[in-house]
């Protein structure tokens, strides 16, 4: 494959897997998360610098978000600029997340810096960066 070929499967991929987040449509995402997936939120909710979460592969990836469906009733990630690496594989991507609690309404607003290094069209590796602050306040998540 040509790098402009292997960059635009990447930039596809992503796309993909944020309109499948969005619509709430987890098959969508199923087919562009890797078997081996790792999806790490590299956020530290006590102020250290361990991830506050890993997901090992695709299963756990998907109940995880399963789980966030049924919590957020309306999930926008807008503002994105997204940005391939030189090798096409890795992509880079900021949003501005604004999402609504389905049992409280309560509004969650964040801001999202994600890695995703992908392989043959596929996601194989997510990290996520946000506010720990945004979503203790939201989701009433302990720090410290």
């Amino acid at each position: 494959m040509s790098p402009e070929e292997i960059r635009a499967g990447s930039l596809a991929a992503v796309t993909t897997y944020f309109e499948a987040f969005e619509a709430g449509d987890l098959a969508k995402m199923t087919d562009v998360l890797a078997a081996d997936v790792v999806h790490t939120l590299a956020m530290s909710f006590d102020g250290g610098v361990e991830p506050g979460l890993v997901l090992a592969d695709r299963d756990e990836v998907l109940g995880f978000f399963s789980g966030i469906l049924r919590q957020v009733s309306r999930r926008d990630l807008s503002d994105r600029r997204t940005t391939a690496g030189a090798d096409g594989n890795t992509v880079f991507v900021e949003a501005v997340g604004d999402a609504e609690i389905a049992d409280s309404g309560i509004s969650y607003k964040n801001v999202y810096v994600f890695k995703f290094e992908c392989a043959d069209g596929q996601v194989k590796r997510i990290t996520e960066y946000a506010n720990p602050v945004a979503a203790h306040k939201a989701l009433n998540i302990p720090l410290g």
